[in-house]
């Protein structure tokens, strides 16, 4: 009978320790999914269009936290819900806001309220060719841009896109090693 008792003493042990083991693993699950949901997320570049900033399959970390409390400022890599095709998301330059008019010039450059965007971001391998052309950015839009100019599919051709179709920020280059970097 004694034999008995401490066998189903240690059973009871074993499945209090076997919960607790579960309960920690349940909670690491819940807060990873939290983390992934409201704060960072991984994301694989899709598209040629960030080069070189961005390549083909790098893989980054987009914050979802900062710019819904910090906003977007102009040159944030922004990671979107395509406009065109819902089940695609999309990473682009944010270029101009929510009253700018943007003008694009024959010569490639960029103008923001009639004044040259010194800072333009594009692919220097590259110069982008433009037909010339101006976008009024209206109420809760952004206007966005690939870096690679002359192979991206941005807001010169969907238009701008609303704020509320962002997601996050790219703000960190994990993979391959070799881009290791903070993103910018």
């Amino acid at each position: 009978m004694g034999k008995h008792l401490v066998s189903s003493k240690k059973e009871k042990s074993r499945s209090k320790e076997l919960l607790s083991y579960l309960i920690v693993i349940l909670c690491a699950a819940l807060v990873s999914v939290l983390f992934r949901i409201f704060l960072f997320e991984p994301f694989i570049v899709p598209t040629p269009s960030m080069e070189p900033t961005l390549m083909v399959s790098d893989k980054v970390i987009v914050n979802k936290f900062s710019y819904k409390y910090f906003g977007i400022e102009r040159g944030d890599l922004v990671v979107f819900h395509s406009p065109v095709d819902s089940d695609k998301d999309l990473v682009k330059r944010a270029i101009a806001f929510e009253g700018e008019t943007v003008t694009l010039k024959n010569d490639g450059s960029i103008y923001i309220n009639d004044k040259k965007l010194e800072n333009d971001y594009y692919n220097p391998d590259d110069k982008p060719v433009y037909t010339e052309q101006s976008y009024k950015i209206g109420k809760g839009e952004i206007f966005v841009m690939g870096d690679n100019r002359n192979n991206s599919y941005d807001s010169r051709y969907f238009g701008p896109i609303t704020e509320s179709e962002i997601f996050g920020k790219v703000f960190f280059i994990y993979w391959p090693p070799s881009r290791i970097k903070v993103a910018n």
